[in-house]
């Protein structure tokens, strides 16, 4: 009984926020693409974007149950560059988990001051045979950004979406994403895809 009332609260607030109206301007303005290879614990990612100038390269490399990654970005010309710690799992239940997420983002751009952030990735994944059904509702807290207390909640970066196991090396994917603002309204959203082969 006790297992049951903490699945159905969980799939509640995720229902809710499943259906948190948009206010963005950009709404589906644009699309993401992502293609990942990978090598036992390391991968390589690339990112681009219909209509708007904007890409990335990412690599990681998972050590000891904790993700190590740099990314390379550039939008509209200007550079950025992102090194991130994924803790290992705080909390995982029946397809729920909690993991934090430290990053620290740099800007080649004079007039704008570097900072950090603290993630918390709140995941539901389902299998249903060769498709993986999730959803992650992630809450970014300052550290060190201008306008904003240390800790203080600023942005959210949430993700809902369907991956298809094509064959032991191949997965595809489709999801949305959804920028929310410090008050929780959109900001923007759009559709993306991704292909992940494994070596």
């Amino acid at each position: 009984m006790k297992k049951l009332i903490i699945r159905s609260s969980l799939l509640t607030l995720f229902t809710a926020l499943l259906v948190t109206p948009s206010f963005a301007t950009d709404s589906f303005d644009y699309s993401q693409h992502n293609y990942t290879i990978k090598s036992g614990n390391m991968s390589l990612k690339y990112r681009d974007h219909s209509r708007i100038d904007k890409w990335m390269t990412q690599f990681d490399i998972k050590i000891a149950g904790y993700g190590y990654a740099y990314r390379y970005q550039e939008s509209k010309g200007n550079v950025e560059h992102r090194f991130r710690v994924s803790l290992p799992k705080a909390f995982k239940y029946n397809g729920f988990s909690v993991a934090p997420r430290f990053e620290y983002r740099a800007f080649d751009k004079e007039s704008k001051d570097d900072f950090a952030n603290v993630w918390l990735r709140f995941q539901y994944a389902k299998k249903f045979g060769a498709f993986k059904a999730y959803a992650k509702i992630q809450p970014k807290f300052a550290i060190d950004r201008d306008g904003y207390d240390d800790g203080e909640y600023y942005e959210a970066q949430n993700n809902y979406g369907v991956d298809y196991k094509v064959s032991d090396k191949l997965t595809v994917g489709v999801y949305l994403e959804q920028n929310h603002n410090d008050d929780w309204d959109v900001k923007s959203e759009f559709v993306a895809t991704k292909i992940s082969y494994k070596f």
